[in-house]
């Protein structure tokens, strides 16, 4: 089996696996490289960062033996914009990158409450000024949070927070119970989720259904003071309209790792905003057991593959 892989981290990982399982393996360090080696190969494993449209297009004029696309990353939204060549099985990491992100998720909650960019700033400046300080400290133990999307990231970040929030409640496109939280909503409902929450977690998938699903209206709903976490995709936000509520506040903080567009601009007020920490879309990253999940799941899948099996995380979207 011949297997190119395009990607910015786990490689040691993949390479071990390549190496037991006796693939015929290739490492393209660039898109020249990548587009010079598709012919004749399997499988491409790559990070979403390096799929760009040349890509699809390429396995689609070749009409060769590749089979499978399998993204080093939990969200696929990347398939939308490159589109997916036809008679390609496309997979993601399903549950690979969830405790990583679920960790970074509580971590900036945590510092938002605690107010840790405040005191990294007196620090810089060598200011021991507490009263100023303790006013604005609050404590997840008084707080509600809001998790959109319960995938597997979702649940995660919930049986993180279980011990330290207040009360914990879901929102998903079904709206079935989810032992994670205390209580689901549909997302038809999503504004009633937020209206009786002071935290709201993004980990919902990104879709032309969920672009800007936080806007303006949403924001609205929510109690003053409230916090918004977004560790999914940029889109999902409406980026002005969260501004505007941070600088009129009616909110208390947010915590980015993801942004619309990215990397955000140096131009842009959410750099410079009052309680707003942004993170550049590391979330998944930093952890050696998910390289090894991830190995993990494209050896399951390497069986799945020779069998001629439905592969784990296919993706079903419309073709090129």
């Amino acid at each position: 089996m011949r297997v190119i892989y395009r990607g910015q981290v786990f490689e040691a990982e993949i390479h071990e696996l390549a190496r037991r399982r006796g693939l015929d393996f290739v490492i393209a360090r660039d898109e020249q490289e990548l587009l010079r080696e598709l012919p004749g190969a399997d499988a491409l494993w790559i990070t979403p960062t390096f799929y760009q449209p040349a890509v699809p297009q390429a396995v689609k004029a070749e009409l060769g033996r590749l089979k499978w696309i399998g993204l080093t990353s939990a969200g696929y939204d990347v398939l939308l914009r490159a589109g997916v060549p036809p008679g390609v099985t496309m997979t993601y990491a399903v549950t690979v990158h969830a405790p990583a992100v679920a960790e970074h998720a509580v971590a900036l909650l945590l510092a938002l409450v605690r107010q840790l960019p405040r005191a990294i700033t007196a620090q810089v400046n060598a200011d021991w000024n507490s009263p100023a300080m303790v006013n604005s400290l609050r404590s997840l133990e008084d707080l509600t949070v809001a998790i959109v999307g319960l995938g597997s990231i979702g649940g995660s970040v919930a049986e993180r927070l279980r011990p330290l929030a207040k009360r914990i409640s879901g929102v998903s496109r079904s709206g079935h119970a989810d032992a994670r939280v205390d209580e689901v909503f549909a997302s038809t409902r999503l504004h009633d989720a937020l209206a009786q929450s002071d935290v709201v977690i993004l980990t919902v998938s990104f879709t032309e259904e969920t672009r800007h699903m936080i806007d303006a209206a949403a924001l609205a709903v929510m109690p003053a003071n409230g916090l918004v976490v977004n560790v999914s995709r940029g889109p999902v936000v409406d980026g002005a309209a969260l501004h505007r509520a941070l600088a009129e506040g009616r909110l208390a903080g947010a915590a980015l790792d993801v942004t619309e567009p990215e990397p955000l601009p140096a131009g842009d007020p959410l750099w410079h905003t009052p309680g707003v920490i942004v993170t550049p879309h590391i979330a998944a990253f930093g952890s050696r057991a998910t390289g090894r999940r991830l190995a993990d799941q494209y050896e399951r899948n390497i069986d799945r593959f020779a069998r001629g099996e439905t592969l784990e995380g296919t993706i079903a979207l419309p073709t090129l």
